[in-house]
């Protein structure tokens, strides 16, 4: 449950949030009319001279009397709706299946590359051995089925809670170093 990912969504933050914001990217077009109902429209006005947005969204489904979905939603209002913080457990309106996100991922978790010294220049300073290294952790992905999270933020706990949600969990950092090893 990448809980982040769909609060960033629900704030316009990620490339997904722009479905549905205008015309050319798949937003209908519609004007609210004197009682407050949206009403779809091919027209740059509506027919008392109401403003037309193109945001909207219809989404598929039937009402509770069986007849299609007819419903406007502004793309602003559904992703606000849909994909707010706290997800399900604190919405009515909150999709469950968009909660539930595969996570494999393949990455450069560390590489270290080493160089031992040769003896003579361990013997300077009266030691046996001398090594020399640079290191990296957690520099990239190979491959991530989450571009927006980091895939080990889903595997942070031990409890089965902490393994469901990213909140409140910070994303491994990216480190370099350099170390030198002597035995005397």
């Amino acid at each position: 449950m990448p809980t982040a990912i769909n609060w960033m969504i629900s704030r316009g933050l990620l490339e997904e949030s722009t479905n549905n914001m205008d015309a050319e990217h798949g937003g209908k077009s519609y004007y609210e009319n004197s009682e407050g109902k949206r009403v779809l429209t091919d027209a740059t006005a509506g027919p008392n001279g109401e403003t037309v947005y193109h945001d909207g969204i219809v989404l598929d489904g039937v009402k509770s009397d069986g007849t299609p979905n007819d419903y406007i939603a502004s793309a602003a209002d559904y992703y606000w709706t849909v994909y707010n913080w706290g997800g399900p457990m604190y919405s009515p309106n909150t999709r469950y299946e968009l909660y539930i996100k595969e996570n494999t991922y393949f990455k450069m978790r560390e590489i270290s590359l080493s160089y031992a010294l040769p003896s003579e220049v361990a013997k300077k300073i009266h030691a046996k051995n001398l090594q020399v290294s640079v290191f990296g952790r957690n520099l990239f992905y190979i491959y991530r089925t989450l571009k927006d999270l980091d895939a080990e933020q889903m595997t942070a706990g031990s409890r089965w809670f902490q393994t469901l949600t990213n909140v409140g969990t910070n994303p491994s950092t990216r480190t370099f170093g350099v170390s030198l090893r002597a035995s005397f």
